[in-house]
């Protein structure tokens, strides 16, 4: 399987487009995948209300330039997403308008997608989620462009193609999902059944500036400089892996894949700008230090031995937004009006810290972790 890598130094549009142009003509050509009339749903990521330049979503160029391709070959282009949150007109105004993605359509005339129904579908290659409801939106669309971003995620290590289409599912059913599969390998294997369930034609990840650090909402901006694409959202993902040097057995979500038989990293092939010239001398992905001990812990101790949450009580504005998006209602507001966690609830899927706001929630690794991974180094 192809993935094709090209430069883009900065969000400068004409160079985008440029970029993107490269990466179409290498596929073969987008107006050989898009007819004249196509409906083609373009799935950014827009996990909340964000400013482009924290990184946390796709940049509007980046959707801005997809568009106007699109547009070029025939295409009806209209941008879908459900964020994190109620699934509302408007949650999705304010998302479409603070991400820069409201602008993005003035310009091009591109829909921006009001429509709240879902879709109930059969999915017979899923492992767990057979029957699903999706964004009708996405199911109706003649193709679907999954445009993701290159970031860090605290539960999933890594948030890249196949994590992004988990916005297909609606609002706060995105929390059931969290609660049933609240492990690692379950969840993955969750986002692996949603990615087959639509399967995108084609897969981008913004990867000119990336997230590191407390990803996939409070981290920092890291610039690389480039643009991955692909037909296969896998490949993609493992390309970009290879970009910030993350073994891609360390990422749940390609564990899982390799499994079902679904990668296999000798059948893709990385063409176009070479890796190594644009790979970052460093790119900082805390879970991968929060799974450094592997211990044969029963699930009772496995439960106090992972990473939790942690409230900053100096950033905490008592927003509730934590409560809100909490899959087991851990997060609870004291007699004091002050928002807590509630531990003995918490399954450690780190919503809270992927919506917070204010950046006020990180990743804490108890004392007993902490002991033992001091003495296992020592």
């Amino acid at each position: 399987m192809d993935v094709f890598i090209n430069a883009s130094d900065n969000y400068r549009l004409d160079r985008v487009v440029e970029c993107l142009e490269k990466i179409f003509e290498d596929m073969g050509g987008l107006h050989n995948i898009i007819k004249p009339g196509m409906r083609v749903a373009i799935k950014p990521n827009l996990l909340m209300a964000k400013k482009p330049d924290d990184a946390a979503t796709t940049h509007p160029s980046v959707v801005q330039a997809v568009i106007r391709l699109v547009q070029r070959a025939g295409g009806i282009a209209t941008v879908v997403e459900s964020p994190g949150g109620p699934y509302n007109i408007p949650l999705l105004k304010m998302v479409y308008s603070k991400t820069g993605i409201e602008e993005v359509a003035d310009i091009t005339g591109a829909e921006l997608n009001f429509d709240l129904r879902v879709e109930k579908i059969e999915n017979p290659e899923a492992v767990y989620l057979k029957t699903l409801k999706v964004l009708k939106p996405l199911h109706d669309a003649d193709l679907i462009i999954n445009l993701a971003k290159l970031k860090t995620h605290g539960f999933m290590v890594y948030s890249g193609a196949v994590k992004n289409m988990f916005g297909a599912i609606p609002g706060l059913e995105k929390t059931e999902y969290h609660l049933r599969m609240n492990e690692s390998e379950q969840f993955a294997n969750c986002l692996i059944d949603i990615y087959l369930a639509l399967k995108p034609k084609i897969n981008i990840i913004d990867s000119i500036m990336a997230m590191e650090g407390d990803g996939p909402s409070a981290g920092i901006p890291k610039h690389i400089g480039v643009i991955l694409a692909s037909a296969d959202a896998f490949a993609c993902d493992y390309a970009a892996l290879k970009l910030i040097g993350v073994d891609y057995r360390k990422v749940p979500v390609m564990k899982a894949a390799e499994e079902r038989g679904l990668f296999d990293k000798d059948q893709v092939n990385i063409l176009g700008v070479d890796i190594e010239s644009v790979k970052p001398d460093s790119f900082d992905v805390p879970a991968l230090k929060h799974a450094k001990s592997r211990l044969a812990l029963g699930r009772f101790m496995k439960k106090f031995f992972r990473p939790q949450p942690l409230i900053l009580k100096d950033k905490c504005i008592n927003c509730g937004r934590c409560m809100e998006v909490c899959p087991p209602k851990a997060a609870l507001r004291g007699a004091d009006k002050k928002v807590f966690i509630d531990y003995n609830r918490c399954i450690s899927c780190f919503c809270c810290h992927e919506f917070c706001p204010e950046k006020a929630i990180r990743i804490k690794k108890n004392a007993l972790r902490r002991f033992l991974e001091y003495k296992r180094l020592s």
